[in-house]
């Protein structure tokens, strides 16, 4: 519609390469051509239609994204959304576990270009020659997509190395942009600047919810205050996880904002001061939400006043009901409980790897292991999750599995991971450890192993471990010891 009403009006523009609703219409066209044209593989899972093909994406924010993440939006073709900060292995793991009829990547992929055409997946390198190879097919006319088929199969951190992949149909995105248009007050003017990475949900759905509006959405290919800063200058609405946001606000004022929508992190009190000096014009919607549920509350923070406590993640979200459980029970309001949600966005599971993993469902409720209460206004307070799952910059970090990569590392004894409140990533993933190997080997050891976004940002050696009286290392009395910088834990830098 926006290409047959506005065909030059600005679409996407990552980094200064810009493609307008006209362009984007006519190159996803010529892909759905390309797509359609490829031989279709056999695989149990996701289910699509006839024509439609699975293919991956593993580029990061390179411009290509453009088209190749619209393109699943608005046609029946599914895109595997691989983060390229996995180690080699696991693009391999996944590949073979999630086979798809091609593979979009960078030139310097190497090793998972080897692991695909072992596996006869044809490869396009989205930074040389091979796309516009590729997207010389005939255009074809963009059908309209049934409400039940997949487009997105995205993946979130789980107990073990391999993620679990979970599958998205197109209704619970279309109800997600309907509440999100009213819940965010946005417009064909609400023109986006997404600092993060489009492998990253939250960028992902800002990408989504600006081209159904007809804006205008800015990224960039990597993150730098200055390229950051020259976006801006274009927009009026910023989404970001706090980490990015709180670098944003490093610099003079931008009158130009005028809303802000932040989720990944509970947002703390003196970054929202900093947001509202910098940004004095605009409001903050800070929501609470998960891969797998969609959204979930709302704060909405105007310049004095918030639309409930500041240290709450606010009211349920348009279309959303919640309900605090204990041992299969409602607990009453003010009590601790796990959250479930019921309503229209959440996934209906993982096609792998749910067993055993925060994420299930009781009848239409669905939680992924928050712990929270209900406050008395109606707000919800978030305390924890079960099973001590770290939320850090917006990623799903379970502890177990950076102890057991740490346990393979030579010299060290025994290890400890855990979440330490950050002011703007949320959690710190912290490791201690007993053992005498030293601390730049470990880090090149775990990056073998686990992406970036998983690695500690900080080391603790230890020589005696507390106990509880069970005999069990006490990770409480680990934190304390943090907190109060006791000296039975020796901070280690490189």
């Amino acid at each position: 519609m926006h290409a047959r009403q506005r065909p030059d009006a600005l679409a996407i523009d990552i980094s200064g390469s810009s493609l307008t609703y006209g362009d984007l219409h006519t190159r996803i066209a010529c892909l759905h051509g390309a797509l359609v044209a490829l031989p279709k593989r056999t695989r149990p899972a996701p289910a699509l239609p006839l024509e439609g093909r699975l293919y991956a994406f593993a580029a990061g924010n390179h411009p290509s994204a453009s088209v190749l993440l619209t393109a699943a939006m608005s046609t029946p073709h599914a895109v595997a959304l691989l983060d390229p900060q996995w180690p080699e292995d696991l693009h391999h793991q996944m590949l073979v576990k999630l086979p798809p009829d091609a593979l979009f990547c960078l030139a310097s992929q190497t090793g998972l270009i080897t692991a695909a055409e072992r596996l006869n997946i044809p490869v396009i390198r989205v930074d040389t020659p091979d796309l516009a190879h590729f997207l010389n097919a005939a255009p074809e006319p963009l059908p309209w997509g049934d409400p039940a088929d997949i487009f997105l199969v995205g993946f979130t951190s789980g107990t073990t190395s391999r993620p679990k992949a979970f599958a998205r149909a197109r209704h619970s995105w279309r109800a997600s942009l309907d509440a999100s248009r009213v819940a965010f007050a946005l417009t064909d003017q609400s023109h986006t600047f997404a600092p993060g990475p489009l492998a990253h949900g939250i960028t992902l759905y800002a990408l989504a919810e600006t081209l159904d509006l007809g804006a205008a959405f800015h990224g960039i290919t990597r993150f730098d205050l200055g390229g950051a800063h020259r976006a801006m200058t274009n927009v009026r609405r910023i989404v970001s996880v706090p980490t990015l946001l709180d670098a944003l606000t490093r610099g003079t004022p931008q009158d130009q904002i005028v809303e802000i929508t932040t989720a990944g992190a509970k947002l703390p009190p003196a970054l929202l001061d900093r947001a509202r000096s910098t940004f004095p014009r605009a409001r903050v919607h800070e929501y609470y939400g998960a891969s797998e549920l969609g959204f979930v509350s709302l704060n909405t923070h105007g310049r004095t006043s918030s639309s409930a406590p500041p240290d709450s993640v606010g009211h349920p979200f348009p279309h959303v009901s919640l309900s605090l459980r204990k041992d299969g029970e409602e607990v009453p309001q003010g009590t601790p409980g796990t959250i479930f949600v019921r309503g229209d966005l959440a996934i209906d599971g993982y096609l792998w790897g749910g067993r055993n993993s925060g994420f299930r469902r009781e009848g239409p409720w669905a939680t992924v292991g928050d712990i929270g209460r209900l406050n008395y206004d109606g707000s919800l307070s978030i305390l924890g999750r079960e099973g001590g799952m770290v939320i850090t910059s917006g990623y799903n970090v379970y502890p177990q599995e950076i102890e057991t990569a740490l346990a393979d590392v030579p010299g060290i004894q025994d290890a400890v991971v855990l979440g330490h409140t950050h002011p703007t990533r949320g959690q710190e993933v912290i490791a201690i450890f007993d053992g005498t190997t030293p601390l730049d080997e470990i880090r090149a050891r775990l990056a073998l192993s686990l992406p970036r976004y998983k690695l500690p940002r900080q080391f603790y050696r230890i020589e005696s471990w507390p106990q509880t009286s069970s005999g069990k290392i006490a990770r409480q009395t680990l934190l304390d010891w943090i907190d109060k910088k006791d000296d039975r834990l020796v901070r280690l830098s490189a």
